[in-house]
């Protein structure tokens, strides 16, 4: 430790602590000239790329704080105006200041105290390496900042954001899982999430966690149940869930509602599908209608304008709707008009035809008009239209209570072969499509004595004139 002749008697009480110190530490006098240092402080200047003796005894620290440049230079030009209040007011000056050395990043606080020995002002001016210290509280910022725009993205978000310890008990739930699933948050946290699986369903949340944490399942789709028990289909992404330490203590699942996306797959498969199926079919239909008309027509005349009239009855669906602009059909003329190639509905003793005026509207006119075109059908290849025997008997209602329309199709009176091994095209019609399309509930039965047909229709899909 050095310093000037004239000043070692008045320094001798805090030249021997300096070097005991491990923050870097110099004296100035009132001048900013440097007159005591310690071994930290020379170290420190030359960490920071500076010649040995460049900021140690003799030079003026004020002058070398004004002329800074870099990453510091913004905070080294308020220390001298600090530095000076410091001497004149004696208030202790602090400050926060980044001061990187050729090698790393690293953040200093500099604490200035005034010192009086007899009539002489000092200043000990003292650095701090703060890098930890800022380091952490930046990453506890970011952290923070982090949890904030993630609690908000969760919040936020369109999709059901759902995580669950390794027992299968639901931690967490935002408030998209709420309107998807209908379970209030407080009533959900703490269940299994089993509460959301169909009954039967072939997997249990164990297999789901292991496939998860072995990295082998990251997203799938599958079937859950809503409170009011409405099914859904959703596309699930995972991933597990790992504390401070790497261990993995939970499973995170992202659920997306996708059964309108499934929905619309499967009207456009199943218009696929009935396109086919008609077209394969056209010729058993042709010769349904033939034979109908001929067994009734009079003159060959009467033939060509009957079979024609049958014909364009096939389309009779799509006809009625732009008949009445798009808006509704009589569910009298879409029974009729599907019967015509295969019968002559007002005068043909096997139909019989009985309910109250109802209009159906137009999500509902081609449903309802695909499964009479296939009964009828069905009954041209294998019942009364085929057999000649029998009766067609088509009634509807709107049930008193729940206020669905109910309309049957029954068909009895005929030899039934046997129940059909091969569920087909016309089955998915009669079964899943008015199920899938219009919420409707369907039965369909073929029994030892004739074939049922009855659905539900909700009271969206009809109104009564």
């Amino acid at each position: 430790m050095q310093g000037t002749n004239n000043q070692n008697s008045e320094l001798t009480g805090i030249l021997g602590v300096l070097n005991a110190l491990d923050d870097e530490v110099a004296v100035l006098d009132a001048s900013g000239y440097i007159v005591a240092s310690n071994v930290a402080w020379e170290q420190f200047c030359v960490e920071n790329g500076g010649e040995p003796g460049s900021c140690s005894i003799g030079s003026n620290y004020l002058a070398v704080c004004t002329s800074a440049d870099g990453t510091s230079s913004a905070a080294a030009q308020i220390v001298p105006d600090g530095l000076m209040r410091t001497l004149k007011t004696g208030n202790t000056f602090r400050c926060e200041y980044p001061c990187d050395s050729p090698n790393e990043k690293r953040w200093f606080e500099l604490t200035a105290n005034r010192y009086q020995e007899e009539d002489r002002h000092y200043l000990i001016v003292q650095h701090r390496n703060i890098t930890k210290r800022h380091i952490e509280r930046e990453e506890i910022e970011q952290t923070y900042i982090n949890s904030n725009a993630m609690a908000a993205l969760i919040a936020t978000t369109s999709d059901a954001i759902i995580s669950y310890d390794l027992n299968g008990k639901i931690l967490t739930w935002n408030p998209s899982a709420e309107k998807l699933y209908g379970y209030e948050k407080t009533e959900i946290l703490g269940q299994s999430l089993e509460t959301l699986y169909p009954d039967n369903w072939p997997k249990r949340v164990a297999y789901y966690r292991d496939e998860i944490i072995a990295g082998r399942l990251q997203d799938f789709e599958a079937t859950r149940v809503a409170k009011d028990g409405t099914e859904r289909e959703v596309w699930i992404s995972c991933a597990p869930v790992r504390n401070m330490d790497g261990e993995i203590i939970a499973i995170s699942n992202i659920h997306r509602d996708i059964t309108e996306v499934r929905n619309a797959e499967r009207a456009r498969d199943l218009i696929a599908n009935e396109v086919i199926h008609r077209a394969k079919n056209m010729l058993t239909i042709v010769l349904a209608i033939q034979r109908q008309t001929a067994r009734t027509a009079a003159t060959l005349e009467d033939f060509n304008r009957y079979f024609g009239a049958r014909l364009a009855s096939l389309s009779k669906s799509t006809d009625l709707l732009v008949h009445n602009a798009w808006t509704s059909v009589s569910l009298r003329d879409i029974v009729t008009g599907h019967l015509e190639p295969f019968s002559l509905v007002d005068g043909d003793k096997r139909v019989i035809i009985t309910g109250p005026h109802i209009h159906l509207q137009p999500e509902s006119v081609q449903t309802i008009g695909m499964a009479i075109h296939e009964l009828a059908t069905n009954s041209a290849k294998y019942g009364v239209f085929k057999q000649d025997r029998g009766r067609i008997s088509i009634s509807w209602h709107v049930a008193e209570g729940n206020g669905l329309l109910q309309f049957r199709w029954v068909e009895t009176g005929i030899i039934v072969d046997g129940k059909p091994t091969k569920k087909g095209f016309g089955n998915t019609v009669l079964t899943s499509h008015a199920t899938t399309l219009l919420d409707a509930k369907t039965i369909y039965g073929v029994g030892a004595d004739g074939i049922e047909w009855k659905i539900e229709l909700p009271a969206l899909h009809f109104h009564a004139r």
